[in-house]
Formats: structure tokens, sequence, C-alpha cells
């Protein structure tokens, strides 16, 4: 037995990526029939229904939900703990890939930017980043809109302080970006760049990422078909691609930070609702609520390829 850790963990050391992608897939599939067979998943979907709390990624709404029915608590826990396979491989890997020093990365990376970087340019990059990514949801809201009109919802409160405290939530309490980013952008990236340049490692992120969710998204297999559900994530895959490709641009111009990556992982999900909402279950619908976040996207995305001529952002002196 003492042999066969052994071997793992030289394993580990060897290829700390595909470790890291591998626990975080076991992990996230062995909630699965956790969730079915305590009955957890049917218990929070009836309490978001009874609640009339509208779906969103962030741990404020996943806290309102459990306050409004206690019982969505452990429906609640697993679905965060589904998303936080991928820090909780990040930590293993790290650990014992890199020892201390592998954690202390990760810690170190856990900054708005890099401390050489003057606050002013920092800021203008974090408003620009915050803005690019807005402009994406509205756009996406206007072809929902067009394409939709019967289905579409758009109920953003614009009121300064409600609008200031939801975009906060967006950017800082998303459940995605708080617990995934740490490894996606604080662990895989780096590893990525140190063999690829900066566009092929990040459309090799991308595409990991993106497959990351088939399993998060089961549900889908079931409500859309296999064919309906591979294709709807097919398109989601291929549009977190091209996400992918704005989070690095915006992650190496502010020095590799984590949390810039985890404000970016928030303003992708939407918390605020600036996208707006199709109220509809069909496949086409809901097919069209990722199209039309792509379209905009993939747009941005070739602009930032050209533009950087690939580089995305990278300085020599990361």
């Amino acid at each position: 037995m003492k042999l066969n850790h052994i071997a793992v963990a030289a394993s580990i050391k060897k290829h700390p990526l595909i470790w890291f992608y591998v626990i975080s897939v076991l992990i996230e599939i062995a909630i699965i029939p956790v969730f079915y067979l305590t009955g957890a998943a049917d218990t929070l979907m009836s309490a978001i229904e009874t609640s009339g709390i509208p779906f969103k990624t962030d741990l404020v709404t996943a806290f309102r939900v459990v306050l409004a029915v206690p019982s969505a608590f452990p429906g609640v826990f697993l679905a965060i703990v589904q998303l936080a396979a991928v820090d909780i491989a990040v930590f293993i890997v790290a650990r014992i890939a890199f020892g201390p020093a592998g954690i202390a990365d990760l810690k170190a990376r856990f900054r708005f930017w890099k401390k050489a970087i003057p606050y002013q340019r920092a800021l203008k990059i974090w408003g620009v980043c915050i803005v690019t990514f807005s402009l994406i949801n509205f756009a996406a809201a206007g072809l929902n809109k067009l394409m939709f009109p019967g289905f579409f919802v758009w109920d953003v409160n614009f009121s300064p302080v409600h609008f200031l405290v939801s975009l906060a939530i967006t950017l800082f309490l998303d459940i995605g970006g708080l617990f995934e980013e740490n490894g996606w952008r604080g662990f895989a990236l780096p590893l990525l760049l140190q063999r690829f340049s900066p566009l092929k490692a990040t459309l090799v992120l991308g595409f990991l990422w993106g497959f990351w969710h088939f399993p998060v998204k089961y549900d889908l297999f079931h409500t859309f078909g296999l064919v309906g559900g591979f294709v709807y994530l097919s398109a989601f895959t291929l549009r977190l691609t091209f996400v992918s490709i704005l989070m690095t641009y915006f992650w190496n111009r502010l020095g590799q930070t984590t949390i810039v990556a985890i404000a970016m992982h928030g303003l992708i999900n939407d918390s605020i609702g600036l996208g707006g909402r199709i109220e509809s279950e069909s496949f086409i619908p809901q097919l069209f609520t990722e199209v039309n976040l792509l379209i905009p996207t993939a747009i941005v995305a070739i602009l930032l390829i050209v533009k950087t001529r690939g580089r995305l952002g990278i300085r020599v002196n990361n």
C-alpha cells in the first residue's frame, strides 16, 4: 500500500495538470448519486420554486434559499461542494506536486493586481474589464429580446445602491468564481503557459473548463435528450473557450491575479441580470441563450487575438 501511495505521489509530481483535472472530475461525478440517493436534488428544486427566488449562482442567493426553506440546505451544500471540486483538487495536487511552495503560489496570486502595476493603470484595466463583460451581456440581452420577445424578461434594478450591491455580489460572491478560479486561472493556466503559447494555452484551458461542466449540467441530457444536451453543452463549451481568451487577457494585464478571474467568472454568470432571461424551458430558446452570448463574446475575443497578436496581454515581467 505504501508503495502505491509513493507511486501515485510520483505520478502527481510528474503530471500535476492531468491529476488536477482528473481529481476535480471524479469529485464532481461522485456528488451526483449523493444528490439523488439522498433526495437533496428534488428538495432543492422544490425549495427554489416554493421560495420564488430566481435562480442565480451567487452565495447570497444560496443563503436566501436556505433561509426561506431550511430543508434546502443539503442540496445547496452539495451543489457548492460539486463546484468546489476544482479548488479541492487544486489544493491536493499543489501540495503534493510542489509542497508548501505550491500553496504559497496559489496564495500569492490571490490579489487584485501585481504590486509592480501602478494602481491608476490597474483600476483602469479593472474598469475596462467590467465594462467589456457587461456590454457582452447587454448585447446578448438585445439578441434575446429580438429573437424571443414573448419569453424575454429583463428586470435589472438600476437604482444606485441596489445596482452597486448587486454588482459587488456578482463580482466577488459568485459560487463558481470563488470555488473554481484558484484551479483554472490560479493553477492550470500558469502550468499550461509553461508549455504553450498564450493563445494555445488559453484554448486548451477553455475546452477543459467547458468539458468539465458536462457532469455538473447532467440534467440537461434528461431535459433535452442525449443529442439536445450534447448540442447545448457544445455551444456552452465553445462560448467558454472564447470567454477564456478575454479572461486570459485581463488576467495577464493585471499580473496573473486570481481575484480578477473570480470577478470575470461572476460577470459571465451574470447574477446581476444584465443579459436578462428567457422564461421558456424549450430547447431552441434555451440553446439561443448560449448562442446569443457566444456571438458577442467571439467577436471581442477575435479582436483581442488580432490586437495582441495572440499574446493576450502577457508581459515578459509577469
